[in-house]
């Protein structure tokens, strides 16, 4: 463990030690809190539930044979996940996640999306909506965030039409001012520069979606919160007790 990690948690466990700690939401985001279940315990037939979303059996490595780029490009990533989320009225999509990526395949990661970037930590994937046959990918770099750079956790999902942007949340409420800036506890959702979804991955997690967008709108989010919350390498806050 990083000596970065160990102070920040021997800070956090001090200061939070009578209490849940809860991540610092920007005030336009008036959702309501689900409370997840699934993310702690055994990983064998792990499903994900949060409000009116839930999930599969998470697959750790890919057992089906998806006919999508993004999955046929990257079959040889070190970790992988897929499930199937289901949202509101029975709108359901088909996720697939990377992340670990070899030194071998950060070209084809830049090339697929079309843009460089300067780290070599991915976390990717592709949300394939059943009903109306539209393909969402999405990308975030550097998820666990870098305490000396405020941009240091960011990416995007897109369709063609449509984008999502993903910024980390580098705060915790009653956080003092010194600290907000040490470690990423969650991500929040944007589109058209508005604030509309936000996922925490303090202890046992939990998710934030505006009901007002449509339920498709809201399922590819819900998609992405699913992935970052089922991710292995997230650090730090995660070995928060709950009090």
């Amino acid at each position: 463990m990083k000596p970065i990690t160990i102070f920040l948690l021997l800070a956090l466990t001090s200061l939070f030690a009578c209490r849940t700690p809860e991540i610092a939401l920007d005030p336009s985001l008036h959702a309501k809190a689900m409370p997840v279940t699934g993310r702690n315990g055994l990983q064998i037939g792990q499903v994900i539930r949060y409000g009116e979303f839930s999930t599969d059996k998470v697959r750790r490595g890919w057992t089906k044979g998806y006919d999508i780029p993004f999955v046929l490009r990257f079959q040889k990533a070190k970790e992988k996940l897929s499930y199937t989320q289901f949202g509101p009225d029975r709108t359901r999509a088909e996720v697939s996640c990377i992340s670990k990526f070899k030194s071998t395949e950060f070209e084809l990661v830049r090339d697929f999306f079309g843009i460089p970037f300067e780290y070599q930590n991915f976390f990717a994937g592709n949300i394939a909506l059943v009903s109306s046959h539209t393909n969402w990918n999405f990308i975030l770099h550097n998820p666990n965030g870098d305490f000396l750079r405020r941009d240091a956790s960011a990416g995007f999902a897109e369709n063609g039409l449509q984008q999502i942007d993903i910024q980390a949340i580098r705060g915790l409420e009653g956080q003092p001012d010194w600290m907000k800036e040490l470690t990423v506890y969650g991500h929040e959702f944007r589109m058209d520069g508005k604030v509309v979804g936000a996922v925490s991955t303090v202890n046992r997690g939990k998710v934030w979606i505006d009901p007002q967008l449509d339920t498709e709108t809201r399922t590819v989010i819900a998609a992405i919160a699913t992935g970052l919350l089922l991710r292995t390498d997230v650090e730090g806050v995660d070995m928060l007790v709950d009090r």
